[in-house]
């Protein structure tokens, strides 16, 4: 159940050519930005703003319909002054932010001195997974869940 069992998502997000990462927090009804490059994108973050409540109000089990449709608040995680100088890893730092803010460390440990060390640990471990024999194996078994399906889902 979406804030009982579930409490936030991290969401990363391709805005034109630049990643920002989102933690989207359903007990606190908020979403934090983690941007790199210290920037604001409302017309990137506000569809999640109004949608995200809409969404989980329609997931909700029949016992809990009572949820109130309420947008989410937004704020933007402060950032170092000009992290990400050369601008092409944008999408490592999405994904570390992600990294340090689910861990509770601080969001200085990663920056311009060690990101490209963080980009070759990522590729390292997808390629590690991509050949893993048990992970193959899994994958190649796995069958989705059996979901119930019904016609439209009205948003109001």
């Amino acid at each position: 159940m979406w804030d009982l069992d579930v409490n936030c998502m991290y969401v990363p997000l391709n805005v034109g050519k630049h990643w920002i990462s989102m933690c989207v927090n359903f007990v606190t009804r908020s979403i934090e930005v983690f941007d790199c490059g210290g920037l604001r994108h409302p017309g990137a973050v506000e569809p999640f703003v109004v949608l995200i409540p809409r969404i989980v109000k329609a997931v909700q089990s029949s016992k809990s319909r009572q949820y109130h449709v309420k947008q989410y608040t937004v704020s933007y995680a402060s950032m170092p002054f000009l992290l990400n100088k050369s601008s092409s890893d944008c999408g490592v730092y999405a994904l570390k932010h992600i990294e340090c803010h689910l861990l509770g460390l601080d969001f200085s440990l990663v920056n311009d001195n060690n990101i490209r060390e963080a980009r070759q640990k990522i590729a390292y471990d997808l390629w590690e997974a991509a050949i893993d024999l048990v992970l193959i194996e899994r994958m190649a078994k796995f069958t989705p869940p059996i979901t119930i399906s019904s016609a439209l889902v009205e948003l109001e």
